[in-house]
């Protein structure tokens, strides 16, 4: 196996000793046809832990697979895991419904906000697909309840609604007047 150089921006190239026609000296040609032409108009807008299993809380059962094969994808980022990290505990919807948490979950929406609308401006059709029972990215059933303070074993039930993240996608996309379908995975 070969080991990996480090990079140095700065360093000057030395091509000298390379022949003209080497498999080092690269060219890079525009195709006739833009390779767009044939993409698909629309694009899947998914839960984090649909693509990634391992945001998600220790010992929750696997998420329902999503096969993005010949689709045009954007994986949003878990709110969860940033906000709360990696080791963190099984929460509800009722226990992160608070404006900080909401703020957040908006805060790193905008960009995604910014390039689904440019998309949805362009003919492109979007499509969300959330996480079903999650409290963050639930859409149609979210996670609810939790007893505050030290327990000894978790109790939650699971209500119709979306989650504190899904919530703040759809209030954005609405008001910038995206339109969108959205879903849970597995739906």
């Amino acid at each position: 196996m070969k080991k990996l150089e480090n990079y140095n921006p700065h360093a000057a190239r030395d091509n000298s000793a390379a022949p003209e026609n080497s498999t080092n000296s690269r060219k890079f040609t525009i195709p006739d046809k833009p390779e767009t032409d044939n993409i698909r108009q629309e694009v899947l807008v998914l839960g984090h832990c649909l693509l990634n299993p391992l945001a998600r809380v220790k010992g929750a059962k696997p998420t329902t697979p999503v096969d993005p094969k010949g689709a045009n994808v954007i994986q949003l980022p878990c709110p969860e895991s940033m906000y709360l990290g990696m080791r963190r505990r099984e929460v509800t919807k009722d226990q992160l419904d608070h404006p900080a948490y909401r703020l957040f979950c908006r805060k790193i929406f905008t960009p995604f906000a910014d390039m689904l609308e440019d998309l949805a401006a362009n003919c492109v059709s979007i499509r969300i697909v959330g996480v079903p029972k999650s409290p963050s990215c639930g859409v149609k059933i979210t996670s609810v309840g939790g007893e505050p303070g030290k327990v000894k074993e978790f109790h939650h039930s699971h209500a119709p609604g979306p989650g504190v993240f899904m919530e703040e996608i759809i209030k954005e996309l609405k008001r910038r007047g995206v339109k969108f379908e959205i879903e849970d995975a597995g739906k």
